[in-house]
């Protein structure tokens, strides 16, 4: 019988990367008899192969192998190098799937298996190879002899366009460095006829930086491919912003006229056209904000769209986004004489992070919260103001043609240069916004986050800080695909994953600090000065220093 001390020490040296501690894990627990709620792992891994192939949802049987965690892997991969044995070609199938599921599922991710699932892409069940490269694609294998030889083919899969997207991804996946095969392959997908394929083909180019095939690869298909376009551009001006920008803001530009001089796209036709075409230029827009200070070569046109009627809340939130990123690019440090003072110490306040999963993270940072709001009024609105920034683009990524929470926000600023009574009431009116439970979960979320943060103001006399921890536990949930309130029922149409519930909360929680920590030791203010410097690039011909002409 192993002792406790073994035990303890073994399972302290499991490693999601070393299937070896692994498997001396699993050794030492067999020996000492180990069960979960009454029966062993692999007793528990055979009773799941009666369940039917699908992802975990809840059964006993993967209760109970997800709550043995690393533990279980040993075991997990055993059953999948040993499923053809299984009773049926049914009963097989099922532990493939199931198997496959839970190694999916594990956190954190068994990262060792990956060999296994690279050997079940070798399968001939479609449906059980789409699961493998789902999970793959999340433990981001190296672009070893062996991973290239099992993905290529399901990338070229001619019968199965899901199979493509999936493996495709897994290609975007790899870690660095990345061979030229794997470009050869991103660059034949883009002739694929599946606009998903298209898509993930532009992902794996993304990887190679600034190599000039990719980059041309992706400016071509940004002509080309009309429900790609916003992908290619969106995905260049990541690398090559000079590239991407003229292209994205001639698409916003579309967005001025009903009639164009030249042929329009596919997508920009017939009944819904006006609208798509809408959403194309206001997206377009929103791509050069999320360059920052390296979108600046684009002010002096965005000045001018402000005359679009349709585009001009976005062309100003866009020029604020670049002003206030150049503002911070160009900030001198923080003041350190001042860190000590009671508002830059309680900012600075050490956050007491769960050290396990718990449901809602963000439980942490309502104390801190709480420290915050007894610095006053503009304190409060301020650290809204900068939950609320960090997610407002799930929103306006999603429903670019409804810029209500934009408009709030944008409201909440001018209030902050000149705070009338007028001023708050436009706040109160735009803000109060409910969205529909139809929308996804995280803009859902992210339009309760601007909501709260707009009553914040409206009631500044109140010192408790109930509308501030509900706008920032909305601005968590929102970065991990989660909804408040009420559950929503949309689907997100965000390409990228979202952040699990505590590093949703870290990162809200550096949001804020990015935000208003400078204001409250007097390095620079991330609210007030973006107009004034606006004002001042205007009268000078938007010309910003150090950035290229």
């Amino acid at each position: 019988m192993t002792g406790h001390e073994d035990l303890d020490s073994l399972w302290r040296k499991a490693r999601p990367d070393d299937l070896a501690s692994l498997r001396r894990l699993d050794a030492a627990l067999v020996r000492s008899g180990y069960q979960v709620r009454g029966k062993t792992v692999r007793e528990w891994i055979a009773a799941s192969a009666q369940d039917r192939i699908r992802w975990f949802d809840g059964r006993e049987a993967s209760d109970r192998i997800l709550e043995a965690g690393l533990a279980a892997v040993p075991a997990l991969v055993e059953a999948l190098t040993r499923a053809d044995a299984a009773a049926s070609w049914q009963a097989s199938l099922n532990l493939r799937g199931q198997c496959v599921a839970a190694l999916g599922t594990i956190t954190p991710l068994p990262t060792c298996a990956i060999p296994t699932l690279l050997d079940v892409l070798h399968q001939p069940v479609a449906r059980v190879r789409r699961m493998a490269l789902a999970v793959l694609a999340r433990m981001r294998p190296r672009a070893s002899t062996l991973a290239l030889r099992a993905v290529l083919p399901c990338v070229e899969d001619p019968g199965d366009p899901q199979t493509r997207v999936l493996a495709t991804q897994v290609l975007a996946a790899m870690q660095a460095p990345l061979p030229d095969e794997v470009r050869a392959a991103a660059l034949a997908r883009l002739a694929d006829v599946h606009p998903a394929v298209r898509r993930a083909g532009l992902q794996v180019l993304t990887r190679f930086g600034q190599d000039e095939a990719a980059l041309t690869a992706m400016e071509e298909h940004a002509i080309l491919d009309d429900e790609n376009r916003l992908e290619a551009l969106r995905m260049l001006s990541g690398l090559a912003p000079s590239r991407a920008i003229p292209r994205l803001l001639e698409l916003a530009s579309s967005a001025r006229a009903r009639k164009r001089s030249g042929p329009a796209p596919l997508a920009w036709k017939g009944p819904l056209g006006e609208t798509r075409r809408s959403e194309d230029g206001k997206k377009a827009l929103l791509f050069i904000g999320q360059l920052g200070a390296r979108g600046a070569q684009a002010l002096a046109s965005l000045d001018a769209l402000r005359a679009v009627e349709v585009l001009a809340p976005y062309a100003d939130a866009v020029i604020d986004d670049i002003t206030r990123a150049v503002l911070r690019q160009q900030a001198p440090p923080l003041r350190t004489d001042r860190l000590k003072e009671p508002l830059c110490a309680a900012l600075m306040a050490d956050i007491m992070w769960p050290t396990e999963s718990t449901p809602e993270p963000f439980e942490a940072l309502r104390p801190w919260l709480a420290s915050l709001v007894s610095s006053g009024a503009e304190t409060k609105v301020r650290v809204a103001l900068a939950a609320t920034r960090r997610v407002l683009g799930l929103w306006e990524t999603q429903h670019p043609n409804n810029d209500g929470p934009r408009r709030a926000v944008m409201a909440m600023d001018h209030w902050f240069v000149e705070p009338t009574e007028a001023h708050a009431a436009q706040v109160a009116e735009l803000g109060n916004l409910t969205p529909s439970q139809f929308f996804a979960p995280d803009a859902f979320s992210a339009a309760w986050a601007v909501n709260h943060a707009s009553r914040c103001l409206s009631r500044p006399a109140e010192t408790d800080e109930d509308s501030l921890s509900a706008c920032v536990q909305a601005a968590c949930r929102a970065l991990s695909r989660q909804s408040v309130i009420t559950f929503a029922l949309g689907t997100s149409q965000e390409p990228s994953e979202p952040l699990g519930p505590l590093e949703a909360a870290r990162e809200v929680h550096r949001a804020i600090l990015d935000e208003v920590l400078p204001w409250a030791c007097g390095a620079w203010d991330p609210v007030r000065d973006p107009p004034r410097l606006r004002a001042t690039l205007r009268a000078d011909g938007w010309r910003v220093r150090g950035q290229p002409a």
